[in-house]
């Protein structure tokens, strides 16, 4: 994270507006004297920005509070050309207790005694230090435990440890494992986030609201003018800014706090590695993955549920020791493996060190979604054919489960598949049980339930992308291509394969038009027919009207094959004989639609690119020039599709020699610019030849760039 106390910042008009101020409540807590408040932060002042509420409440129940700040804020003016780091520590010391005094004001008698101490680490550089600042917090916690059993409750609060400050981040982190190391209830506050977050931050990371109390939020403001090293400037001199600006300060004049509690009865994915930590320190296999008959079952009953034969690459969160990551690994050319315990990461990689092309990293979900899995076009390589969840959904909140989801979603390519395998019984300390996690993702709109399996311990699902289309028919004209259409064909039988996969047999084909006088193209189509009957042959007489005419009759043959089919749920596909289509370039044009439209009534314009086997100067000049993203501005016949009802609306292919693609995309833009979505997402590569068979096709182009070429030589 990278941002500057300078910068504009996220407005508190906007949080407001997003609904921060109608967050959930926190359920109340009743504190006793027996209890203690301890409050973990990386400098003076985040206790008053993050906590004066909570300390106060604590306080009124007669609570011992006790902060522990883990550097005396030394580097909060590097630049200052009036006080030294020596000067830094020594107001903010004074500051310190100016602040805890200001807290404390009013509260009677009673009320519990609030102490401090500074753990002396370097101000700007706990980033680099998480086992020093892990061990501070150790002893502080030491000496603030009950020495008998019952003796009262410690309560934890500190910054959220994805705040985004790197000294925030490490406090946070280091007191959320130590939380969760002690089975300590947690209260981990937000500070900069409210700077440089957005709106949609704020649904994952399940923060609530704890209500200030009368008198609070004056102690609050006291106690945030006494850090006037960091309300006010040191001085006019540059370098002697405030660092706390208005704009950032209205975050905290808020009626509320703002926390995300975690805790032995209500735990979260910050729990997961120390929590999983112990377990797998107490036992070298603890649910006998590599033992038990039931577990050898399960992962034979999730092998069997895939639709596939084989995939390309697999995600699994949760891996464990990865046992199931080397089952899968016998299907996929790629699996990587997520966990959360760094024990059971390194038993997994001994477990997998004869399989290279799988893995298991260390991965808190879903916060640590791999980032080198995903769409090309965001940069991230090679998508993923298939997630697998399996006994992990509910070792989260429900809104970390939806986060997860939703990272699954963008990493998997336009096909792909969501895999969820759940433990039925009852789940004890966490939120969710299988069932609870199966059914929220069923009832999640961007999935389409393909297969399930139920028994009494367990619950297996695989879902695709949700589609308005049922049947899919691909159209493929072929003139003097008794080379290339073999190739062709063959891919394409394979995206047949995954539709009928993913929806029923019988319910995708493809046409391929062939001129009746073109010999030895009919007999390289007849072949393919022969070889898969899903591919059917239509010859056409000649006469005029290129290839928009064989588009044209092609499609309306394919809408013979499937005349009781609703018009809506038909989807038309089309490509050229020299195109290689990927596996799930059929099941992916619909499931984008239906992104883009809930009624999936859209054109869906792919992209093309050169074989691998191209000529280098020219892919080059190819790639230099072509725009492989989103919204691109590309039109190409060997890679587009739309409902049958939509193409009948927009009057269908023009029975032209060529452009018959781009005339079909401007009369469907025609009726809306969100019927059309043009995308990268689904990707063909196409011959890369430079004598075509119209006049101004994609091989004219290519040899115009080498021509171009020639000439600036």
């Amino acid at each position: 994270m990278s941002f500057d106390h300078r910068d504009d910042g996220t407005a508190e008009a906007v949080w407001m507006a997003a609904g921060v101020g109608e967050l959930p409540a926190l359920p109340a807590r009743a504190w006793t004297r027996a209890d203690t408040l301890l409050v973990a932060v990386a400098h003076p002042d985040d206790e008053t920005l993050g906590a004066a509420g909570l300390i106060r409440a604590a306080l009124r129940g007669g609570a011992a509070v006790h902060v522990a700040v883990a550097t005396a804020g030394e580097a909060s003016h590097p630049d200052s050309p009036t006080h030294t780091p020596a000067d830094l520590v020594r107001l903010r010391r004074a500051e310190m207790d100016h602040a805890l005094a200001a807290l404390a004001d009013g509260l009677g008698p009673d009320a519990g005694a609030l102490t401090w101490e500074s753990l002396a680490l370097p101000d700007g550089g706990l980033t680099d230090r998480p086992d020093e600042v892990r061990a501070a917090l150790e002893r502080v916690l030491a000496g603030r435990t009950p020495a008998e059993e019952g003796g009262g409750a410690v309560v934890l609060v500190s910054h959220d440890p994805d705040d985004g400050h790197g000294d925030h981040d490490a406090v946070g982190a280091a007191a959320a494992a130590l939380a969760a190391d002690h089975d300590l209830e947690l209260y981990a506050f937000p500070l900069w986030l409210w700077h440089w977050g957005a709106p949609e931050d704020l649904a994952p990371r399940r923060y609530r609201r704890l209500e200030l109390a009368a008198g609070d939020d004056a102690a609050r403001l006291a106690a945030l003018d006494a850090h006037a090293s960091q309300t006010r400037p040191l001085s006019a001199a540059p370098g002697d800014e405030a660092i706390l600006p208005e704009r950032m300060i209205a975050h905290f004049t808020r009626g509320f706090e703002t926390y995300r509690r975690t805790a032995p009865d209500d735990a979260d994915a910050s729990r997961a590695s120390a929590v999983f930590d112990r377990l797998y320190r107490e036992h070298e296999d603890p649910w006998r993955y590599l033992t038990s008959p039931y577990e050898a079952r399960k992962r034979a009953l999730t092998l069997a549920v895939l639709p596939r034969p084989r995939y390309g690459t697999v995600v699994e969160a949760g891996a464990s020791i990865g046992v199931l990551t080397a089952a899968l690994a016998e299907r996929a050319e790629r699996v990587v493996g997520l966990e959360a315990s760094q024990v059971a990461v390194e038993r997994a990689a001994a477990h997998l060190a004869e399989i290279p092309h799988a893995e298991v990293r260390r991965a808190v979900l879903p916060a640590d979604w791999p980032a080198d899995v995903g769409p090309a076009e965001e940069g991230a390589g090679a998508p993923a054919d298939l997630v697998v969840a399996s006994e992990i959904g509910y070792f989260l909140q429900p809104e970390e489960l939806d986060a997860l989801v939703d990272a699954a979603d963008a990493s998997l390519g336009a096909g792909g598949e969501l895999l969820l395998c759940h433990w039925r019984q009852p789940i004890t300390g966490w939120p969710l049980d299988g069932d609870a996690v199966h059914d929220r993702v069923a009832a999640d709109p961007r999935w389409r339930l393909l297969s399930e399996h139920v028994e009494a311990d367990l619950r297996l699902s695989v879902h695709a992308r949700a589609a308005a289309a049922t049947h899919a028919v691909a159209v493929v004209p072929a003139m003097d291509e008794a080379e290339h259409l073999p190739a062709g064909l063959d891919a394409l039988s394979a995206a047949l394969d995954l539709w009928e996969a993913q929806h029923t047999q019988g319910s995708a084909a493809v046409v391929t038009v062939v001129p009746a006088d073109d010999a030895p193209t009919l007999e390289a189509a007849h072949a393919a027919r022969a070889r898969d009957p899903r591919i059917r042959v239509l010859e056409l007489a000649p006469g005029a009207g290129g290839v928009g005419r064989a588009r044209a009759a092609a499609a309306r043959h394919a809408r013979g094959l499937f005349p009781d089919v609703p018009a809506e749920a038909l989807w038309l596909a089309s490509t050229d004989a020299d195109t290689r289509v990927p596996a799930d370039w059929l099941v992916g044009q619909p499931a984008l639609a239906a992104r883009r439209r809930a009624d999936g009534q859209v054109l869906v314009l792919g992209t093309v690119d050169l074989p691998a086997h191209a000529d280098d100067d020219l892919a080059h000049r190819w790639r230099a020039d072509y725009e492989h993203r989103e919204d691109h501005p590309h039109v190409h016949g060997a890679n587009l599709g739309l409902p049958w009802g939509l193409y009948e609306r927009a009057g269908g292919f023009a029975e032209v020699a060529e452009h018959e693609d781009v005339r079909l995309a401007e009369a469907v833009r025609a009726l809306g610019e969100d019927r059309v979505l043009a995308t990268d997402r689904v990707r063909v590569h196409t011959s890369s030849r430079l004598e075509g068979r119209t006049p101004g096709g994609f091989a004219g182009f290519l040899r115009g760039l080498l021509e171009e070429g020639a000439a600036e030589g």
